[in-house]
């Protein structure tokens, strides 16, 4: 069932402008509904004080996974008397496509510490600490902590690697060993004489250093993952690698498809096809790649692949992002968008309005998104969706704001509502639409003690 009144005490947590006593009514049990929206919530620091000590740890929790907080707010819950606060505070936020503030690393190290496992193991596998401090666990008599240690494996000595090599713990051994196959094919093909899952597998077989014996017995093997992450491990022999070329499979040839060496000759000569509609990992070499002309061959080629790859590289020229931006593949366009910074307004523009995926509203956050005259070209367009961009416009006209905000389709009007040119009357008026209400108590323009009576009129106490 739609919960009008947890939809509307949400609203309010997400406006900006709602101050610090608005914050902390909403912090009562009648308000809990609403409580999820202060994981992407700025916090005053008053704010902050009351829920350190509140009484239900649910919303401590969230304070603990805030991905909008400081590190040295959520810190504050180190010493949270339910350990079940402290594991939530152990491990690191994930915003989407976005990085969250570091705890304090007196607070890592307490962490570490803690006096319970699920704590201190959480801690040490995702907690994204300070790569010192894992490394400071090689010894550590809890084996899970051991285990962790090895993400920090340069950091190790070689007295540390061999020891967690040759741990009395088999989980302990296994990860020292995958990490170390990928510089040592000695230990890569111990792990594939073991039995090992297959997603480990994989991943030994597509990172791990490659003699021709061992590429050799991989690529008879049954298993067409294997041949797969062998075709994308680019340390693996080529002579063996290119034997694959005319596998049975498709998920092989394509792999094999994408070897940086190939020419676009070879590329073309193997049997492969990537259609509009596959979902594809970004190639990991033309990912991370930093050489502009490699990357520049990769913007050209005729591999859609590999030109979905370059999309998402970070050192892609502005000559590659230029050339992309013109490309017959959606997805291409797409990724471009998403991840670079310098892709033309109107470019980001066309590919909002050609987008169907969930996360299509992202692109109005894009640096270049032209905002500015949206109303004018799109205010009459007799497709809802353009009229609502029209609502982007910063130097919209207070009379088109005010049609647009009548507007019979709701997603125009609720776009329309949250403009902070909207004047107060019909913002007031927008707020007791059920249609607009959301957006409007989101409005930063919004009065706080609008805000309060609407409280009010919502059942939360003063």
């Amino acid at each position: 069932m739609f919960d009008r009144g947890g939809n509307e005490l949400s609203a309010i947590v997400f406006n900006t402008s709602a101050p610090a006593d608005v914050l902390l009514r909403l912090l009562h049990p009648e308000a809990a509904g609403s409580w999820h929206a202060f994981i992407a919530r700025v916090l005053p620091d008053e704010v902050v004080d009351a829920i350190v000590v509140h009484p239900d740890r649910r919303i401590r929790s969230i304070l603990a996974e805030s991905y909008a907080a400081t590190g040295e707010q959520r810190g504050r819950l180190v010493d949270d008397p339910h350990h079940r606060v402290r594991q939530v505070l152990a491990n690191a936020p994930i915003p989407f496509r976005a990085t969250a503030p570091s705890l304090p690393l007196p607070v890592q190290r307490r962490l570490l510490d803690d006096p319970e496992p699920v704590v201190r193991r959480d801690a040490a596998f995702y907690g994204k600490f300070d790569a010192r401090l894992i490394a400071g666990l090689s010894d550590h008599e809890d084996p899970y902590l051991r285990e962790a240690s090895c993400h920090s494996w340069s950091l190790l000595s070689e007295s540390d690697r061999e020891r967690l090599l040759h741990d009395p713990h088999d989980d302990v051994r296994q990860w020292a060993r995958r990490t170390a196959c990928r510089d040592d094919a000695r230990w890569t093909g111990v792990l594939l004489e073991s039995r090992l899952d297959d997603s480990p597998r994989h991943d030994v077989i597509q990172y791990g250093a490659m003699t021709s014996a061992i590429a050799g017995r991989v690529a008879t093997s049954d298993d067409a993952g294997d041949r797969s992450a062998l075709a994308l491990n680019t340390g693996a022999p080529l002579d063996v690698v290119r034997k694959l070329a005319d596998d049975a499979e498709h998920s092989v040839r394509l792999a094999v498809s994408v070897r940086p060496e190939f020419t676009e000759a070879e590329r073309a000569a193997i049997d492969f096809t990537v259609e509009p509609s596959d979902r594809l990992r970004p190639v990991e070499w033309v990912r991370t790649c930093q050489d502009a002309d490699v990357l520049r061959d990769c913007a050209r080629s005729s591999h859609t692949w590999l030109r979905r790859s370059a999309a998402f590289a970070e050192h892609l020229p502005a000559d590659a992002v230029e050339l992309l931006s013109r490309d017959d593949d959606y997805a291409v366009r797409l990724l471009l968008c998403e991840n670079q910074p310098t892709v033309d307004g109107e470019v980001v523009l066309r590919t909002y309005l050609e987008c169907q995926v969930i996360t299509k509203s992202l692109l109005l956050s894009h640096p270049n998104f032209p905002k500015a005259g949206l109303s004018d070209r799109f205010a009459d367009d007799p497709d809802p969706v353009k009229r609502a961009l029209a609502a982007q416009d910063p130097g919209i006209a207070v009379d088109v704001l005010a049609r647009l905000l009548a507007d019979d389709d709701s997603y125009v009007s609720s776009a329309a509502a949250g403009h902070t040119a909207l004047p107060l009357g019909l913002l007031l008026r927008a707020c007791d639409n059920p249609e607009t209400a959301t957006s409007a108590l989101r409005n930063p323009g919004l009065p706080p003690e609008v805000m309060h009576e609407r409280l009010d009129a919502l059942g939360v106490p003063r």
